[in-house]
């Protein structure tokens, strides 16, 4: 093995091979040797080119059958942690350990790859040691803390997910379901909630779902107490209120949760009983076979264990971890202009965890407008509010709602504009001054207006603005005689500078990239979060500084707090 990693031209600098060697001997004298040809099989798996075998005798440890240890590197060495390998540690003839996976292979930490070849392997025996050395308690600590890993590794891969939708109470209680272990399976609190996330995703709801049941312990369970048969799954099922949900010849996936760190956690153990065809028979069919029979039937078989992603909102919006997840989970935010910016600016709150969202816009997709929209080319003739609220939905069906609007803002009508009175924020993205103005004066006829975020690229996409608005200010003050930005960033660009007119109608359009419009919609996203979570007191705007060097060969004025390209300022709004 350590001349086939030679032969294979591999560059071991500096002799690592000769470097680990000389430490194995100094550290353990004769301990060690290098890997036999006929030992190289079993390691196959391991893609080990270099590799030694180490002795560890049992009273260095706690492990009852282990007493080596294989380390080596692989061809990705230095960029890559040794390994470490204990055969011997595998059921079923070795019991349960924490950090040694079915194939043997210890997970240990992670190693600085500046460190020397020698100090790195030294440092990885050392932390095998350790692990190998854990007392009872402390292996039961560890596979309860990584529960879910070892009854995924322990269990059987599905090619396709089971989600739970599921809230965070701590109890047992009925829930449905919907799928197999071909399509995948969905886990809901209820008929309604299951229904509306498949819809969502574009698939076809049940009249009637499966119910199950999601049964809860008191702690996370160490691999020797994992469920073997359908017996143990039932023995869980303290109110015996699995056998309501039994089938012949069907499979029951029962839920198990659980809490690690404050969070809930949940696994599936799928069990099954007689076959349709054996329940009948000898039994006639006004008289089927008794519930509490049928039940039993399910003791004997394998109980199948299976992993379940959690797909809740507070799991998709920050994975349980994000302090301010449930409340933007609570607001609702009007997109105005669903075009390149508001689309993606849309998306961009969805994913954030923004509950709620209307999405305004009067025009249809073309073909030439997805070079740089959210959209594709799937949704071209659509219009795009109502394309991307589709999409928004597939792809994050936990959201609360998506509400397309059709129409110019001008125009909106008196239901509409009542519905945006209600919300935590109105962003208008790229619509235009007529629309612009039309908020503007909608708002400030408000008693207590929402918050107003005005956000619109300038020419050539060279910088952006996001224009965080708190309180009833009327924005007209900020706009010259032209009906610009008083505080742009670029002016008096010549004529026709950047422009371009589309072959067949002669439609003028500038061709930046979506790339050049990142920046602002990154800046906007940030204004907005900040603006709904109570983080902006006083009105502000924010303006992404792009590409200088192309307003520059423009020719434009260019104000002097345009003094770089790529970066985010923030100033005072001073009306």
């Amino acid at each position: 093995m350590v001349g086939s990693a030679k032969a294979s031209g591999l560059d071991f600098s500096a002799n690592v091979v000769e470097q680990i060697e000389s430490a194995l001997a100094e550290a353990r004298a004769d301990e060690w040797r290098r890997v036999k040809p006929s030992e190289e099989a079993a390691l196959a798996h391991f893609g080990l080119v270099a590799a030694w075998r180490v002795n560890v005798p049992k009273a260095w440890h706690s492990h009852p059958t282990i007493d080596h240890l294989i380390v080596g590197i692989t061809a990705q060495f230095p960029f890559a942690d040794p390994v470490a390998v204990a055969l011997q540690g595998t059921p079923p003839a070795a019991p349960y350990w924490p950090h040694i996976d079915p194939r043997g292979a210890l997970c240990l930490g992670r190693l600085r790859y500046s460190s020397s070849a020698a100090t790195r392997i030294l440092t990885t025996l050392q932390d095998a040691l350790q692990v190998l050395g854990m007392s009872e308690e402390e292996r039961d600590a560890e596979h309860r803390r990584e529960f879910i890993a070892y009854w995924s590794q322990l269990g059987k891969e599905s090619s396709m997910p089971y989600r739970s939708l599921l809230e965070d109470a701590p109890t047992s209680r009925d829930i449905v379901y919907y799928g197999d272990a071909k399509r995948g399976l969905v886990y809901a609190e209820s008929p309604e909630q299951l229904r509306k996330w498949l819809s969502r995703t574009g698939t076809s709801a049940p009249n009637v779902v499966a119910t199950t049941r999601l049964i809860w312990l008191d702690q996370p369970m160490v691999p020797t107490a994992f469920p073997a048969a359908g017996r143990d799954v039932i023995a869980l099922d303290a109110a015996g209120a699995l056998a309501r949900h039994m089938r012949a010849g069907s499979v029951l996936p029962v839920v198990l949760g659980c809490e690690i760190g404050g969070e809930p956690v949940y696994v599936c153990a799928e069990i099954e009983g007689i076959s349709a065809a054996a329940a009948k028979n000898g039994f006639r069919p006004s008289r089927p076979r008794p519930p509490a029979w049928l039940a039993r039937s399910f003791n004997a078989k394998p109980a199948v264990r299976r992993s379940v992603q959690r797909a809740d909102y507070r799991a998709v919006h920050g994975r349980g971890k994000r302090a301010d997840a449930e409340a933007l989970r609570g607001k609702t935010v009007a997109v105005v202009g669903c075009g390149a910016l508001g689309g993606y600016l849309a998306r961009d709150l969805v994913q954030a965890g923004i509950g709620s969202l209307h999405l305004v816009d009067m025009d249809r997709l073309s073909s030439s407008n997805t070079g740089r929209h959210i959209l594709g080319m799937q949704a071209v003739g659509q219009y795009k509010s109502v394309a991307l609220a589709k999409q928004l939905l597939r792809d994050f069906p936990s959201a609360v709602a998506v509400d397309p609007w059709m129409g110019a803002i001008e125009h909106a009508n008196a239901e509409h504009l009542e519905a945006l009175s209600r919300c935590d924020l109105v962003i208008a993205a790229g619509i235009g001054i007529a629309g612009e103005l039309a908020l503007n004066r909608w708002r400030i006829g408000l008693e207590r207006p929402p918050a107003f975020l005005w956000t619109w690229l300038e020419e050539m996409a060279v910088a952006g603005h996001a224009v965080g608005i708190v309180d009833a200010t009327d924005i007209t003050p900020a706009l010259d005689a032209d009906a610009q930005f008083r505080m742009r960033l670029t002016s008096n660009w010549p004529p026709g500078e950047g422009q371009a007119v589309e072959v067949g109608c002669g439609v003028a359009f500038q061709p930046y990239s979506a790339a050049d419009m990142m920046g602002t919609i990154n800046v906007a996203h940030r204004l907005a979060l900040d603006v709904l979570l109570g983080k902006v007191e006083r009105n502000v705007v924010r303006s992404w500084l792009g590409n200088r060097e192309v307003a520059l060969g423009a020719r434009c004025t260019i104000d002097p707090a345009f003094d770089r390209s790529y970066g985010e300022i923030s100033r005072a709004w001073a009306w």
